[in-house]
């Protein structure tokens, strides 16, 4: 019974959430769409790289309640969280949903980048070790590798972050979200490391 209501608790505070987020709410959440929960609606062109399994999100949320979603509840709290730009509170249902799955690599993923958005881009160690665990199960996962290019950058490395998010924006083609958030990182790394924007778009379609 008390199971039953600390879920229901849980499901009336998000979708509270996220009606005060769409009606325009008077604060203002740094957002930025997670990739854990995007859906790569075309196959990577790269033969090496697998799409990635989305985190369940607020599509997932009646099922809170189904026993037999009983071992998914935090994952499905933290991905609804981050959809609507809660990372903070994601964080929190992450961990918990972590500590009962810590084999579980997609959810080491995506508790990484909820860390990574909390703090407003920066990869943090902890976000960083996370990586590096998904890394050692898969060193192709297509967004651990986006964001330990990141940390190159971050750490005065911008030749090795380009030289990643160029393979990845090989890999992931034309789809839209991965092409964005793509093109928002790679000028900065571009400038540092002394690569002109005519020579980097040439690096991008070359071998796509």
């Amino acid at each position: 019974m008390m199971a039953s209501f600390r879920w229901r608790f849980w499901i009336r505070l998000v979708v509270m959430t996220v009606v005060a987020t769409l009606s325009g709410a008077a604060f203002v959440i740094w957002h930025v769409s997670p990739l854990t929960t995007h859906v790569l609606r075309e196959p990577p062109n790269s033969s090496a790289a697998v799409a990635p399994i989305p985190l369940p999100g607020l599509a997932m949320m009646p099922a809170l309640l189904d026993a037999r979603s009983a071992g998914h509840r935090w994952e499905i709290v933290g991905g609804s969280l981050l959809q609507i730009g809660l990372s903070r509170a994601g964080v929190v249902a992450l961990e918990r949903a972590v500590a009962e799955r810590p084999g579980e690599p997609r959810l080491r993923l995506a508790l990484g980048e909820a860390l990574v958005l909390a703090r407003g881009g920066e990869v943090t160690p902890e976000a960083k070790a996370h990586f590096d665990a998904v890394l050692a199960a898969d060193p192709n996962d297509l967004i651990a590798r986006y964001y330990m290019a990141h940390w190159l950058l971050q750490n005065g490395k911008a030749k090795p972050a380009l030289v990643k998010w160029v393979g990845l924006m090989r890999a992931v083609g034309t789809d839209t979200v991965w092409y964005g958030r793509l093109w928002d990182a790679m000028p900065q790394a571009a400038e540092q490391a002394g690569v002109s924007p005519l020579a980097l778009q040439a690096l991008c379609v070359a071998g796509m």
